[in-house]
């Protein structure tokens, strides 16, 4: 069939966005056509890193501060007492038995991990003399400072992937069950989450949010978690998750209904990065089923559906696989569509070949996609998805200079921030959980055979 390509009034639009903190990117609004209000912005560093006090809170660094931390930890190194020694404790038993590949990433990976523990369950500090906020066990805070306080389904399973993948089976167990407890009746889920499991605002629910949670749980049961244990953990919500995938492809293209996406913005046509992950939850649900778990559906219709819609999200976005159906505008989603997250669809690699190029920013990471706005800043998430991708996909030389500047534009901490600005420097709240679990799954597909004890 032929390609009709979006017009440039809609890319223009699309780079003229205002952006609203988020996780990965966030778009709510555009600017007048012709008006670059951006060329002059600058992306402030919100937070140099987190500290734990001896009261276990979690706090963010000041841009500019400091902190020096207990070994294996994020606890600070001068909090002295029993208290402390029991935060101290308490940290390390969580990554004990933790493996991390060594060699040349060793060092991020494992800053990445500690700081992906510290925002899981966290007990964030606040601040006006106000008690601090307890988040339930298993909730992964997308990052320190408000408003990245908040529970992303999304990041949530990247962060059980990442846990499962380095051996801490518990870890990525309770962030499962954590999902379970915060997902809607229909199987679906909000796009965020407060500590207290209500939603901050009205933004819709977001589509791909049961997709990324079967994909995890799968990822989980590759790792060597058993399907009884899953089961237990939460296998009722993973039925629901499966019925929803369902429910959304049962349309006369097998396709689901345009929804936001990671990029947050309200969207009239169906994006990759919503019918990626409804397709990989699907194929998720077909290997839960498999392994015996029960996913709710009658027997052979996770795999039955999956293989359709795959079809389906080959006819919608083959051969240029833009962010929008019959468009070519490129987007991190494309590393969605091949290793490590499924089986090639048809063209997806000639697209994937040139998406980095495509999406590069003068910062020398990525911008979220190619039609993002031209501000130069780079996106930290994005810019690891396209690592692991590239890891997976036998794209060395493209893996290595991706995951050098992820490690050469961490904060003065450490910490691996949202955002680096056009001249460089690290911005938005550092850390973020999305990147931390990103950069762990890039590194580990890189280094199997380098394992050593975390």
């Amino acid at each position: 069939m032929s390609r009709v390509l979006r017009s440039p009034v809609r890319r223009d639009l699309l780079r003229a966005a205002v952006l609203l903190p988020a996780t990965g990117a966030a778009v709510v609004g555009s600017a007048a056509l012709g008006a670059r209000p951006w060329a002059r912005r600058s992306v402030p560093l919100l937070s140099e890193g987190v500290v734990v006090g001896a009261d276990g809170a979690v706090r963010p660094v000041p841009p500019g501060g400091t902190a020096v931390y207990a070994p294996g930890t994020r606890v600070s190194s001068s909090a002295m007492g029993p208290a402390s020694a029991s935060v101290r404790a308490s940290a390390r038993r969580r990554r004990d038995g933790a493996r991390l590949p060594g060699g040349r990433w060793g060092a991020l990976a494992d800053a990445a991990l500690t700081d992906l523990l510290v925002l899981t369950g966290p007990t964030l500090a606040e601040g006006g003399g106000r008690g601090p906020t307890a988040f339930p066990a298993g909730s992964v805070v997308a990052g320190p400072v408000s408003p990245w306080r908040y529970t992303w389904p999304r990041d949530a399973s990247f962060a059980a992937a990442a846990f499962s993948g380095v051996g801490l089976r518990g870890e990525a167990l309770g962030i499962l069950a954590r999902l379970a407890a915060l997902q809607l009746p229909g199987g679906g889920f909000e796009a965020r989450y407060g500590a207290d499991g209500g939603t901050p605002d009205d933004r819709p629910a977001q589509s791909d949010g049961a997709g990324w949670m079967l994909w995890a749980a799968g990822g989980v049961l590759a790792d060597g978690t058993g399907a009884d244990e899953l089961g237990a953990v939460c296998g009722a919500a993973l039925a629901r998750a499966a019925e929803n995938l369902v429910a959304l492809t049962d349309t006369p293209s097998h396709l689901p209904a345009a929804s936001p996406d990671y990029w947050e913005v309200a969207e009239r046509t169906l994006t990759l990065g919503i019918a990626a992950p409804v397709l990989l939850g699907l194929e998720a649900a077909a290997a839960l089923e498999k392994a015996g778990l029960d996913i709710g559906i009658p027997g052979g219709l996770a795999a039955e559906r999956a293989a359709v819609v795959r079809v389906a999200v080959e006819r919608a976005f083959a051969p240029a696989w833009g962010r929008h159906m019959c468009d070519d505008d490129i987007d991190a989603a494309i590393a969605l569509v091949g290793p490590p997250f499924t089986r090639e669809l048809s063209g997806a690699r000639e697209a994937r070949a040139d998406a980095v190029p495509r999406m590069r920013r003068r910062s020398g990471g990525v911008a979220p996609g190619a039609s993002w706005r031209d501000d130069g800043v780079s996106w930290t998430p994005e810019t690891a998805l396209l690592a692991w991708s590239a890891v997976a996909q036998g794209r060395p030389r493209e893996a290595g200079r991706l995951l050098e500047w992820l490690d050469s534009h961490r904060t003065a901490l450490g910490a691996l921030p949202e955002k680096v600005s056009a001249d460089g420097a690290p911005a938005g709240p550092a850390p973020l959980a999305w990147t931390c679990a990103l950069v762990v799954l890039a590194v580990l597909e890189e280094g199997p055979g380098a394992d050593r004890p975390s």
